[in-house]
């Protein structure tokens, strides 16, 4: 059997310890502890670099999560208001563009002798199903449905021998068909004339005419 061992020649009298006989001498446990402590404190220094600012970052977020939530509800509301808004918007620049169309015809095609009382552009609420629906009086009553949006017409005309009067009703009403823009969105539903309750300052008969339009079915 052989025994290796090795000397220092610079030091008599001790003996040289190899890397093996660190771990493997009288003091090779104690050692091995050591370094088993020194490895796992290294490693709990290294975990604790690496997820302590990701704690911190995370507790952080935790922290401000309600924060931004009442900001995101206030951002909401705010978009919400502003969505109407402009639908607010929107649909009023919709109607103007409609009273521009429906006055301009009306400057267009109403005859002189025509006196305009009542310009009136509304919006009908349907009746309930199965509600009978009351005829509109007046000749020449379409059979059309109630549309959403109705466009009434009423003026005077001065009571004269024969038709005239009809025959200017009749003009307003084939001008008012014939219109590009008034004809895209409206039809005639009603019409009727009948004498009026109001006279001229000289006493002269009125006559009342009042036309009802509705808009067309989309």
């Amino acid at each position: 059997m052989n025994t290796r061992f090795h000397v220092d020649l610079l030091h008599p009298g001790w003996e040289v310890e190899t890397w093996q006989d660190w771990f493997t001498g009288p003091l090779g446990g104690r050692r091995l502890g050591l370094f088993a402590a020194g490895s796992l404190a290294v490693l709990l220094i290294v975990l604790v670099a690496g997820l302590l600012p990701t704690y911190w970052s995370v507790s952080a977020d935790s922290r401000a999560l309600p924060s931004m939530r009442r900001d995101l509800s206030a951002r909401d509301a705010e978009l919400m208001l502003l969505r109407s808004n402009v639908q607010a918007l929107s649909q009023e620049a919709r109607r103007q563009v409609r009273w521009a169309d429906v006055l301009g015809a009306l400057g267009r095609a109403a005859p002189a002798s025509l006196r305009l009382q009542l310009v009136e552009l509304a919006r009908v609420v349907p009746p309930p199903p199965g509600a009978a629906a009351t005829p509109a009086p007046g000749q020449g009553a379409s059979a059309a449905s109630k549309a959403d949006e109705v466009l009434r017409i009423e003026a005077v005309t001065p009571l004269r021998p024969g038709s005239a009067a009809l025959v200017d009703l009749a003009q307003l009403i084939g001008a008012l068909a014939r219109d590009p823009a008034l004809a895209a969105r409206f039809e005639l539903r009603s019409w009727d004339v009948k004498p009026s309750p109001v006279a001229t300052p000289t006493g002269e008969q009125l006559l009342g005419v009042s036309i009802v339009m509705a808009e067309r079915p989309r």
